[in-house]
């Protein structure tokens, strides 16, 4: 039987109404559960003096009591179980784990979220054409598909097919902050859509191009499942895909970390005057925007000029190597 602790006597309707003030005056005991009968509902407080009980009668008239409340029980963490804080992202219902201790890690997550269906760890870096990792099945179901919820939209997706991650779901918002309706963004690799579809959604006129065939496939059903207009989607090589769009872009965003130089002077023209580049690259922490001299060197090849307009750490991706933006505008004549 737990011991008994102080608590407020209240009536019904005014129960809800003194719990917030409780809560924002710091006094609710949130290691309690609160019980009711027919009539009163009882609520745990740490302590009140008498300034805090003065507030408390201005909302509704209370009784302080002596009960035996229940303890509220605490949900366990992955950080209990295992002793330590494990890597791992959720995409969905599917947890990706650092391969090193992965029976364990999938084990606590599995335990302590109903949520989490499948756990599977990465074999391979990003590689190939199309960007891809490999997976092994670590728990769960064996799968590699999955519904991931973001910013309102669902997307559809599987993570051995095409390449997502969950870590850049603020930097699509800070974006989507960015474009106005009726601006036309060239998003050269799209993935499964993102950022395109982010951006449709808020009314811009998006054109989205992947080079990998099944990315365009969850993109194209992607489109459909959130009901999105406003976008044209292309499979091809954006290097000569976003040529037909030349002097067309207010934003074109070049999310394709590892090569993105590769495709700064299809970008570059495809940009209208003044229009903005989001460029992401990885780079290592004592050199974070080398890339600057890169973007440098493409302007003057396409006769232009940049003005740097942001630039930021987006993520941690390996130790001592970082996920870094840079926005800058493309200043050539109209």
């Amino acid at each position: 039987m737990p011991d008994k602790s102080l608590g407020l006597k209240v009536s019904r309707k005014n129960g809800e109404k003194i719990r917030k003030a409780l809560v924002e005056m710091g006094t609710f005991d949130r290691s309690r559960k609160i019980s009711s009968d027919e009539s009163h509902v009882y609520l745990p407080v740490l302590d009140i003096d008498e300034t805090q009980a003065a507030k408390m009668r201005s909302i509704g008239q209370f009784d302080l009591v002596q009960i035996n409340f229940q303890p509220e029980e605490r949900i366990l963490s992955p950080e209990d179980l295992l002793g330590f804080r494990p890597s791992f992202e959720v995409v969905g219902d599917i947890a990706m784990v650092e391969d090193s201790d992965a029976q364990r890690v999938a084990a606590a997550l599995m335990s302590t979220s109903k949520s989490i269906k499948t756990v599977i760890a990465p074999i391979s870096d990003v590689e190939g054409e199309f960007r891809t990792r490999r997976f092994r099945h670590v728990a769960g179901e064996a799968r590699t598909v999955t519904l991931h919820k973001e910013h309102g939209l669902r997307y559809r997706v599987d993570l051995e097919g095409a390449y997502f991650t969950p870590r850049l779901g603020t930097e699509r918002l800070r974006i989507a902050g960015l474009v106005s309706p009726g601006d036309v963004v060239l998003d050269m690799f799209a993935g499964v859509g993102p950022f395109a579809l982010l951006l449709a959604k808020k009314g811009a006129d998006v054109i989205a191009m992947d080079k990998n065939p099944v990315a365009v496939k969850y993109l194209r059903e992607n489109a459909l499942l959130n009901k999105i207009k406003h976008i044209e989607i292309l499979e091809g090589d954006a290097s000569e895909l976003a040529l037909r769009y030349e002097n067309r872009a207010d934003h074109v965003i070049m999310n394709l970390p590892h090569s993105a130089s590769a495709f700064l002077l299809p970008a570059m023209r495809a940009a209208k005057p003044d229009g903005v580049v989001h460029y992401y690259c990885i780079a290592p922490e004592d050199d974070l925007y080398r890339d600057e001299a890169l973007i440098e060197k493409a302007a003057k090849d396409v006769g232009a000029r940049v003005e740097v307009l942001y630039k930021e750490i987006v993520r941690s991706y390996a130790p001592h190597r970082h996920n870094v933006v840079i926005d800058f505008r493309v200043c050539k004549k109209k």
